[in-house]
């Protein structure tokens, strides 16, 4: 089997993580497929940001949830620990821009970060997320991915339509199986340190396909070849898809 690359919050080895600079790069390299974070501002605008203060990745402070979406564009998103000004153009962009940038150019995996995922069924971050899915028209394209097996659940009952994947970083392959049957995927995404044979001879055994995360360099992707992986994540897609073909 020759595993799919998933181009990691973009091209982020070399570009700002999460920004329209990433993922256009990403697309220049040959990505097909792009993994992306998103998060809830004040003001209920789903936006792509890893973590949930502007903190580490941009010129601004702050918790996403105490802030609007102005406040967010505000700021610089170039992650200037990393990259000094190089990139201080850059804005934390909203979900529906980056939606309308990959639209009929890759599918999507958007991950629904935990630390968004609240009490609100109707009006949190799944139900915005998935809403601007369909205005994208991007059903077919996009799959929904958590480590919350809430906003799994939800993601479920509201758009049984979207791909699921569900992300582990800590279980039992007793556990992964068990999550994806209860959250109705086939698709599971357990952490590279959490690939063993009883892993792989479990979900093996349930029909489910298993892709991982991150991975780097064409060596853990060796390494690993005898998980038959469907896919992986890598902050390096060029070089990892260079390693695929090699492998192929």
């Amino acid at each position: 089997m020759v595993p799919f690359v998933i181009a990691h919050r973009g091209d982020s080895a070399h570009r700002p993580e999460n920004t329209l600079a990433s993922f256009a790069s990403a697309l220049e390299l040959g990505a097909e497929v792009m993994e992306l974070d998103v998060q809830l501002t004040r003001d209920g605008h789903v936006i792509v940001l890893h973590d949930p203060t502007l903190d580490r990745t941009t010129s601004g402070r702050g918790s996403v949830r105490d802030l609007t979406l102005a406040e967010v564009r505000s700021v610089s998103a170039g992650y200037p620990s990393r990259f000094g000004g190089v990139f201080r153009g850059e804005r934390v962009p909203a979900l529906s821009e980056v939606l309308a940038f990959l639209r009929d150019r890759c599918r999507v995996m958007i991950e629904l970060k935990s630390d968004s995922v609240t009490d609100d069924a109707d009006g949190g971050l799944e139900a915005h997320t998935i809403e601007e899915v369909r205005r994208a028209h991007m059903e077919k394209e996009s799959a929904l991915i958590s480590f919350s097996r809430r906003a799994l659940l939800r993601c479920r009952k509201a758009a049984p339509e979207l791909l699921r994947g569900h992300l582990f970083h800590d279980a039992t392959p007793e556990q992964v199986v068990a999550g994806a049957h209860e959250v109705g995927t086939d698709l599971v995404m357990p952490e590279k340190g959490l690939l063993t044979d009883a892993l792989f001879a479990a979900t093996r055994a349930a029909g489910l396909r298993v892709a991982t995360w991150v991975l780097d360099a064409p060596e853990e992707l060796e390494a690993l070849a005898r998980f038959e992986l469907y896919g992986f994540a890598t902050n390096r897609p060029g070089v990892m898809m260079d390693a695929v073909r090699e492998r192929a």
